[in-house]
C-alpha cells in the first residue's frame, strides 16, 4: 500500500518536542503500509536528520497556506498542534482528504475522521464532532516508539528500596526540573542518570548542581536513542518524569514512577494515570510535593505500581492504529 500520509506538526524550544516525537512514533507504526512525509514551520536539525534516516521526507514550509497548497485529496493528513482549530480541519477536509488530528484537550468542534488521544480516561462524550469522526482514546492507542511496542513485561524487581533513579524532564525542560530535582533528592547515595533533550539549554546550571551533589553518583546522557533509552529505563529502579510522552514509555516498560504536571497538555495524562495507580503523585512538582513524594514511597506501594502498569499498556497499540489507517486508506481508493 502506497498510500500518502502527510504528517503536519512542528517542535522547538519554545513550545516543546512532543508533537513531533509523537509524529515519529505514529511514522513508525505506519511505516510498512504508507509512505510518509513530514510538513513542519518549525523543527530542529536533530530530529529533521533523524526523521531523513528513516527514509521519510521532510518539508519545511514557510507558511501553512504552502502545507494545504500541497495537498491534492489523495493524502491522509495527520494535524498535531494546538493551532489546528476547527477551522483549520475545515480547510483540509475541503479538499477531500482524509484526516487525522492527533488531541490532548477535546476542545472545539472536530472534522477529523479520526481523532486520536492517548491519555487514560478521555471518553467520547469530551468531544464534540462530526457524525462520521471516529475517536481511538485512552492508552490503547498509544503513540510508543517500536521499542516500547509488543511484549514489554518486565522481570520481577525482588530488591528492596531504591538505588538507580532515571530523570528525564523531555527535550527542552524549560523549567530546568532536571536540576531542580538533583538538588532536592534526600542524601541516600543514590545512582541517577539524567537524561537530556536536544532542546535542553541549562548545562551551566545542571553542573553546578551536580558538582554539589557529591553524596550522589550522578551520570549525565543527551539525546538518547529510542533503544538507549529502552536500556536506561530497564536498568532502573525507579523513574522520575512529567506526565507527557515519556511517561508512556516508562510504564510500558514497567518502571515504577513519579510524576506530575507543570503544563495544561500534561494534565489530563496525570489525572488519567494516576487514577489507574500507575504513579507517585508529584502533583505540580514543587520543592514540597517531591518530597512529600519521596517520603511516600514504600516497597508495597512499587509493586502496586508494577501490577497496575502492566494493565494500563499492553504494547498493541501499533495494531490498532495501522489498522484503522488501512480503514481510511481503503475508502480513499
Amino acid at each position: 500500500m502506497n498510500q500518502r500520509v502527510y504528517i503536519r506538526t512542528d517542535g522547538s524550544t519554545d513550545i516543546g518536542l512532543g508533537h513531533l516525537v509523537r509524529c515519529m512514533s505514529l511514522a513508525h507504526m505506519l511505516k510498512n503500509d504508507f509512505s510518509i512525509h513530514f510538513f513542519a514551520l518549525e523543527i530542529p536539525d536533530s530530529l529533521k536528520n533523524e526523521i531523513t534516516q528513516n527514509g521519510w521526507e521532510v518539508n519545511v514550509v514557510e507558511k501553512e497556506l504552502d502545507f494545504v497548497n500541497e495537498l491534492t485529496g489523495d493524502e491522509i493528513v495527520v494535524l498535531d498542534g494546538y493551532q489546528f482549530d476547527s477551522d483549520c480541519q475545515k480547510q483540509i477536509k475541503g479538499k477531500e482528504c482524509k484526516l487525522v488530528c492527533i488531541d490532548d484537550f477535546h476542545q472545539g468542534h472536530f472534522y477529523a475522521d479520526l481523532v486520536i488521544n492517548h491519555a487514560p480516561g478521555v471518553i467520547k462524550d469530551d468531544y464534540e464532532g462530526e457524525p462520521y469522526t471516529k475517536y481511538l482514546l485512552g492508552p490503547d492507542y498509544a503513540l510508543l516508539r517500536p521499542e516500547f511496542l509488543g511484549s514489554n513485561s518486565r522481570a520481577e524487581n525482588n530488591s528492596k528500596g531504591i538505588k538507580y533513579i532515571f530523570v528525564c524532564f523531555g527535550g527542552s525542560d524549560n523549567k530546568n526540573l532536571t536540576s531542580k530535582i538533583l538538588s532536592w533528592l534526600p542524601s541516600k547515595n543514590y545512582s541517577v542518570t539524567a537524561v537530556l533533550g536536544n532542546a535542553y539549554l541549562h548545562q551551566d546550571e545542571l553542573n553546578k548542581v551536580i558538582k554539589k551533589r557529591e553524596d550522589l553518583k550522578v551520570i549525565v546522557k543527551k539525546s538518547l536513542s529510542a533503544k538507549e533509552m529502552k536500556l536506561e529505563l530497564e536498568h532502573s529502579d525507579f523513574a522520575i518524569v512529567p506526565a507527557s510522552g515519556i511517561l508512556f514509555e516508562v510504564i510500558s516498560t514497567k518502571l515504577p514512577a513519579m510524576s506530575g504536571y507543570y503544563i495544561d497538555n500534561q494534565k489530563r495524562i496525570y489525572d488519567g494515570f494516576k487514577a489507574l495507580g500507575c504513579i507517585i503523585d508529584a502533583i505540580n512538582f514543587s520543592k514540597e510535593h517531591f518530597h512529600k513524594a519521596m517520603h511516600s514511597i514504600d516497597d508495597k506501594s512499587l509493586a502496586l505500581i508494577r501490577e497496575n502498569q502492566n494493565r494500563a499498556i499492553d504494547g498493541m497499540s501499533m495494531n490498532r492504529i495501522n489498522e484503522e489507517f488501512k480503514n481510511l486508506a481503503s475508502i480513499c481508493l
